[in-house]
């Protein structure tokens, strides 16, 4: 096999290579990727944050209605009329009051606390809601760059590819699906002239076996790298 024809084929493939690497590399893909994940945990806090505030309510109505019975009970001790109760029933009632009054003030205490924890959510939920309303603005921003450079990038690639397409009818099926699927692991070079008693890639020494057998074939595919070697 002509080794130059895979050299050619190479050299047009880097133009390829290094075009797909600056759009993968591109800041701004990088960006919209880094936003789209903030979105994204953003809103899963959202929704934590929304069950949390659904428990608070549950607490707050709990309190409220425990509030209300010993508010009751309250209320009915001071309608009783004590001149018709006897001592004992004053003594009992006077206890019960005083029950009552720190139930309540365990409740009022709740209450406040209850407060506190939802001044807090809410104000970890407005925090949430515009980190994520800024990550959705950034990300669409982001996108919108990234995706005008790889249109503008378009033409290129559907030109190099379609003079590599050209020049793979006169390259060895097998050379090019090798070559390819090295490629396609973003292996580059994938073609490597041999260096020393080393593959011009990986560095790694060949064995005396794989020298004799390149020297006889003309190329040889490492057996580290995969890359393919050639003598020049």
């Amino acid at each position: 096999m002509e080794i130059n024809k895979i050299l050619e084929y190479q050299t047009l493939d880097s133009e390829l290579f290094k075009l797909e690497k600056s759009l993968r590399e591109n800041a701004d893909k990088k960006t919209a990727s880094q936003m789209q994940n903030n979105a994204k945990i953003a809103q899963e806090r959202s929704y934590k944050l929304d069950e949390k505030a659904k428990e608070l309510q549950k607490e707050y109505y709990n309190a409220k209605n425990q509030y209300a019975i010993q508010k009751k009970k309250m209320d009915e001790i001071f309608a009783k009329d004590m001149d018709k109760l006897s001592k004992e029933e004053v003594d009992k009632l006077i206890k019960l009051q005083e029950k009552l009054s720190q139930n309540l003030s365990i409740l009022e205490r709740s209450f406040a606390k209850l407060a506190e924890n939802m001044n807090a959510l809410l104000s970890d939920f407005n925090k949430t809601k515009n980190a994520f309303q800024m990550a959705k603005e950034q990300f669409a921003l982001s996108k919108q760059k990234f995706d005008k450079a790889q249109n503008d990038a378009m033409p290129k690639k559907q030109e190099l590819a379609k003079k590599l397409s050209a020049l793979e009818k006169g390259i060895d099926n097998k050379i090019i699906e090798a070559y390819k699927k090295r490629r396609a692991e973003n292996i580059f070079p994938v073609v490597v002239s041999l260096a020393g008693n080393c593959c011009g890639g990986c560095r790694m020494e060949l064995s005396v076996a794989n020298l004799s057998k390149l020297k006889e074939e003309g190329i040889l595919t490492c057996e580290h790298c995969h890359r393919i070697i050639y003598l020049k």
